[in-house]
């Protein structure tokens, strides 16, 4: 199952397929009329098999059977959103969403009735909160890792690249992981906790940083001055705030089994994954030589089967299954 891609905006249909990959029924379209969506950027699906879809520009959740289409809609303020929901559907039933102020959880029924709200606890007793472990890889100064970049029509912020930003992810099971790239030793830390903020596990993974190269260095410095030409802004920037090292963690998921897995950045090109048991065991490590997911939008891995989006020569993402295997 998944969400039709755009080139030029977000999502306005939702496209249902079967394991093997046929197609079986499209929903929605553009507009603001039940079951169409205007600003699709999230899709969760629930206990009894519906299909959610964040809508923040229609301020709604729309709800989809797989097989009869549209069935409902809820008005749902979103204050702030990101690129992809941030939030998740747990196993029970509850929709889980992160609050910026204050800094903690909202979470709601299947009837979109807020049922509870936790604000982010202070630090204390030798753990961290899963904000402050991803403030971890990144100073809270903009200026510290981002360029702000004028035009005649207004500014934004830039992002150093190879800068590192802790990641976020919220489980199906009610936990909510954050994991920070570490300097000192090298490495990088996982914090698991609870939605009411107690820490229940923290995994400390120590590895050698992978240097950031000439080659990639110019390319990705060629890359934003490119954007900046595009907006007639100044292509002029202190250069040196690119480290020179990659960050140590791209970003994590869990998979059904709840093991955790950490994207890590590629030595060789191909894509790569740390994995945890659920109880902070090192399993192992996962390469894919030949598939590159989309690094801000987690697969989804259940027993052996890997689901994942990527793009492919043409520039089209689409859905893949692979197959998990021993390697020799």
């Amino acid at each position: 199952m998944g969400v039709s891609p755009s080139s030029i905006r977000r999502p306005r249909k939702v496209r249902v397929f079967a394991a093997d990959g046929s197609h079986r029924a499209t929903y929605g379209g553009d507009g603001e009329g039940p079951g169409e969506l205007r600003d699709a950027h999230g899709l969760m699906l629930d206990p009894h098999g519906r299909l959610w879809v964040t809508d923040p520009a229609n301020d709604r959740m729309s709800v989809f059977d797989p097989d009869a289409g549209f069935l409902d809609s809820f008005r749902y303020h979103f204050s702030f959103y990101a690129y992809i929901w941030m939030g998740t559907m747990t196993a029970d039933g509850r929709i889980v969403r992160p609050t910026l102020q204050p800094p903690g959880v909202e979470i709601y029924d299947l009837n979109m009735e807020l049922v509870e709200s936790f604000s982010e606890p202070g630090g204390g007793g030798g753990g961290l909160t899963a904000r402050e472990a991803v403030r971890r890889g990144e100073d809270a100064t903009p200026s510290r890792f981002a360029w702000q970049a004028r035009d005649g029509s207004g500014g934004g912020f830039m992002r150093v690249p190879y800068y590192p930003r802790g990641v976020q992810y919220y489980g199906r099971d009610g936990t909510v992981w954050a994991g920070a790239h570490e300097n000192d030793p090298p490495g990088y830390r996982l914090t698991r906790q609870s939605l009411t903020g107690d820490t229940t596990l923290i995994v400390a993974a120590r590895k050698p940083h992978l240097p950031v190269t000439r080659e990639e260095r110019a390319a990705a410095i060629e890359g934003i001055r490119e954007r900046l030409r595009e907006r007639g802004a100044d292509t002029d920037r202190d250069w040196s705030k690119i480290p020179d090292v990659k960050p140590s963690i791209v970003n994590l998921f869990t998979s059904v089994e709840s093991d955790i897995w950490v994207r890590t950045p590629p030595a060789s090109g191909e894509a790569t994954w740390d994995i945890f048991s659920a109880d902070g065991t090192y399993v192992g490590a996962a390469t894919s030589p030949e598939l590159n997911p989309l690094p801000f939008l987690p697969p989804v891995v259940r027993g052996d089967e890997f689901w994942a989006i990527v793009t492919g020569a043409f520039g089209v993402q689409h859905v893949v299954r692979a197959r998990i295997t021993p390697s020799d």
